[in-house]
């Protein structure tokens, strides 16, 4: 009997215990985590508009638009014939205007920070043999943009960009005026006129004329065959070199300033202001030499053994150093404006 009981019982008690550690486990064991909910991902920032024309061969015969541009980004202009003219304003965008007559070549790239525009030569060529037509570029770009414009025949104009600027041109003119800071120019066979330039300038050119004037720094203007001009440098350096063409320098000498001018044939005028204090030192094979200025002291030196003649002059204190060197080239020396 208590055997039959006992059996009857055990599986009872057992199926109890068991629905009791269930329940424990339950209690105890924390609640599985949620599923993860994807959320959206952030929006990366807005960047300026990217604009690109010319992605093929071809590119495209005309560009009409104004994109967003940094202060001071840096402006990229090429063409290899025609007119380019590189201007400001107080806005931070750039404004392109460029057409061309040839193939449609103009290829134009910009971001926020840097805009070029070029006329790219086409494998194809049109009816005259030429590779591309001419092009004209009117660009607009912020006070404060940096820039660097060449072309191979066509003219540069640009004006009132206060960063740096860098020119290079072969066959056609270049006319730069209100530069910030500093200019670098290097021409062939064109004209280059540079004015109102704040910080250094330095010039070359092969057989065309050069002319520069207002520099805030230094000048320095090298040239073959072409005339050189250089007024109002208030510098305390400068230095221009001539082989066959004209030199002719106006304005004042500095205390510590260094002046040297250098032509092989070409004749040198230096008009120096009113209030100089300088000591000028002319060495020349067989040129002429004369001296207009007022109150100079002259004194001629000559060595037998050589035969180059050598004058040396003084103006006042006779601080600033000028050093005139020519061949065959006549020097005068001359008193001008303040």
């Amino acid at each position: 009997m208590k055997t039959r009981m006992r059996d009857a019982v055990m599986p009872v008690v057992v199926a109890t215990m068991m629905i009791g550690v269930v329940s424990a486990e339950a209690q105890t064991t924390p609640p599985a985590p949620p599923a993860p909910v994807a959320t959206p991902r952030p929006s990366r920032p807005s960047r300026a508009p990217r604009a690109w024309l010319g992605g093929n061969d071809q590119g495209v015969a005309r560009i009409d638009t104004v994109v967003p541009f940094s202060s001071n980004g840096t402006v990229d202009l090429s063409l290899i014939a025609g007119t380019m003219k590189l201007s400001t304003w107080d806005r931070n965008q750039v404004r392109v205007v460029a057409s061309t007559t040839g193939q449609p070549s103009l290829q134009f790239d910009a971001s926020n920070s840097h805009v070029s525009l070029e006329q790219a030569s086409s494998s194809r060529r049109s009816r005259n043999g030429d590779d591309v037509g001419r092009a004209t570029y009117e660009v607009t770009v912020p006070v404060g943009s940096h820039a660097t414009l060449s072309a191979v025949s066509g003219s540069i104009d640009a004006s009132g960009v206060r960063g740096p600027v860098e020119v290079s041109n072969v066959s056609g003119s270049v006319d730069v005026r209100d530069v910030g800071s500093s200019l670098s120019v290097e021409g062939v066979s064109g004209s280059i006129t540079a004015r109102n330039i704040g910080n250094d300038a330095r010039v070359e050119n092969v057989s065309g004329r050069i002319s520069v004037a207002g520099v805030g720094g230094t000048a320095s203007v090298e040239t073959v065959s072409g005339s050189i001009t250089i007024g109002g440098v208030r510098g305390d350096r400068v230095h221009a070199t001539s082989v066959s063409g004209n030199i002719d320098f106006a304005g004042p000498v500095n205390g510590s300033g260094r002046y040297e001018f250098e032509t092989h044939s070409g004749r040198t005028d230096l008009k120096l202001a009113s209030n100089v204090n300088a000591a000028i030192s002319v060495e020349t094979f067989n040129g002429s030499v004369s001296n207009d200025y007022p109150g100079v002291t002259r004194r001629r030196n000559s060595d037998p053994d050589d035969d180059r003649t050598n004058f040396d002059y003084v103006i006042g204190r006779g601080e600033g150093r000028v050093r005139v060197q020519t061949f065959s080239g006549s020097v005068h020396i001359s008193q001008g404006t303040p």
